[in-house]
């Protein structure tokens, strides 16, 4: 366990990824009952990733990751490059999320009464942030003369700038002026030289969704999926929402296109143009 700690230190993977991966080797050790992992058989394993198919019935997704913790592990830790070849990952199938519509976002945010839960919910609307990027916000990070916030050590270790609105700007003043914060935007109630927990911040926004009365499904990833699909159907450029996103591949901003069913709205058939 300890040298696939080190493993996953020294090839940079964050510390959420190797918290997931070590778990998922962990269960399979206790599927085996503490039988030595090295000394699993190909056929073993495969039955184990039956069961998490056919009896857990986990999600293509979350199945995948678990393919990809057990290939760390055999592959790189134990050194057993072969081992991939009896890891199948399965296709992913993506289903279109339901799409908030800007009223709807509306109703949330005025829905939370905490000023610091409101300022966030608006924080990571307004810029499209991951839940993980907002609460870990400091105030440094803040650049009030290029009217940007600087999201360090995001998804895949990378940095990246994103827009900071005038209305959030002042909202972030209000909200400074009540709580004085000193480092972190959003500090933990409990120590306030940590930031608050993403869990917590995912509960508040699915108790405002049931005060504001909105009944579509999802957590507080909707709201960054809001800001995409939002800026899409404004006319903006994909390739600039890919850049705010923070996406490593065009291919995860394209799939945003599928979110806007009126986007052809506009386009006029070649046949009009001819003289019939």
């Amino acid at each position: 366990r300890e040298k696939m700690k080190q493993e996953m230190i020294l090839v940079g993977l964050a510390e959420s990824t190797q918290g997931i991966y070590l778990k998922a080797v962990i269960q399979l050790y206790e599927y085996y009952q503490g039988k030595p992992l090295q000394t699993l058989s190909a056929q073993q394993v495969k039955d184990y990733l039956l069961y998490l198919k056919q009896e857990r019935k986990l999600a293509s997704n979350t199945y995948n990751t678990q393919i990809y913790a057990l290939r760390f592990f055999y592959c790189t830790t134990l050194r057993q490059p072969l081992f991939k070849l009896n890891l199948p990952a399965t296709k992913v199938t993506y289903k279109l999320p339901d799409i908030l519509s800007p009223t709807e976002v509306e109703r949330i945010i005025k829905a939370v009464g905490n000023l610091k839960h409101r300022t966030l919910l608006m924080l990571i609307y307004s810029a499209g942030l991951r839940v993980s990027e907002a609460v870990n916000l400091r105030i440094t990070d803040i650049d009030s003369q290029r009217m940007t916030l600087h999201i360090r050590n995001a998804k895949g270790g990378k940095d990246r700038y994103v827009l900071l609105s005038p209305i959030m700007h002042q909202a972030l003043r209000d909200y400074w002026q009540i709580s004085r914060f000193k480092d972190y935007l959003f500090p933990s109630k409990k120590d306030s030289n940590q930031p608050l927990s993403a869990g917590r911040v995912s509960q508040r926004f699915k108790t405002a969704k049931v005060h504001a009365g909105v009944t579509k499904p999802g957590g507080i990833h909707s709201l960054r999926h809001a800001f995409a699909t939002h800026l899409l159907e404004s006319g903006a450029d994909i390739f600039a929402i890919k850049s705010l996103l923070g996406h490593a591949s065009i291919q995860s901003t394209v799939r945003y296109l599928d979110f806007v069913p009126n986007r052809h709205q506009n386009l006029v058939s070649p046949l009009d143009h001819l003289k019939l």
